[in-house]
C-alpha cells in the first residue's frame, strides 16, 4: 500500500478523503481534489476519461466551501476555521505529458513553442488561482 509522506508529517492517521466520498462533517478534517491527468488547461489529459479538470476541481472546492458554511453557521466562523488549513495546488506536468507531447491527441505542440505554452500555462494557472483564492476564505 502506498503511503502519503505528507499526510504522516502533518499528522493525519489515514489519507485525506477525495471529494467523491467526503461527506458531512468529515470535509473539515481535509478534502482531496486531485485527479489523475488532471492540468491546468481543460483539455488536458481528456484521452484518458474520467479525469476532473482544474476547473472542476476548484467548482468542487467552492461546493465544499458552502458545505462548511453550513456546517460551521456562518461566513465568519467557517472564514476563521479555513484560516487555519494548509492549502496546496500542484499541477502542471500533465500539461506536457497528457498533452504538449502527444500529438496524436492535442495540437499544442504545434501550436506553440515550448516557451510560448510555458507562458501559456502560467497566464491560465494564474487566472485561475485567483478564482480560488476569491473563494479560499468566502
Amino acid at each position: 500500500m502506498c503511503r502519503n509522506l505528507t499526510a504522516e508529517l502533518l499528522g493525519f492517521d489515514d489519507y485525506i478523503p477525495p471529494y467523491a466520498s467526503a461527506s458531512d462533517d468529515a470535509i473539515l478534517k481535509g478534502v482531496n481534489y486531485a485527479s489523475a491527468a488532471a492540468g491546468i488547461r481543460e483539455e488536458t489529459g481528456q484521452q484518458l476519461e474520467g479525469r476532473i479538470s482544474f476547473s472542476g476541481q476548484v467548482q468542487n472546492y467552492q461546493t465544499t466551501m458552502s458545505q462548511v458554511v453550513n456546517l460551521l453557521g456562518n461566513e465568519d466562523q467557517a472564514a476563521t476555521y479555513l484560516s487555519k488549513c494548509i492549502y496546496s495546488i500542484g499541477l502542471g506536468s500533465n500539461d506536457y505529458l497528457n498533452n504538449y507531447f502527444m500529438p496524436q491527441f492535442y495540437s499544442t505542440g504545434s501550436q506553440y513553442t515550448p516557451h510560448e505554452y510555458a507562458d501559456n500555462l502560467i497566464q491560465s494557472y494564474t487566472e485561475q488561482l485567483k478564482v480560488t483564492l476569491s473563494t479560499l476564505f468566502l
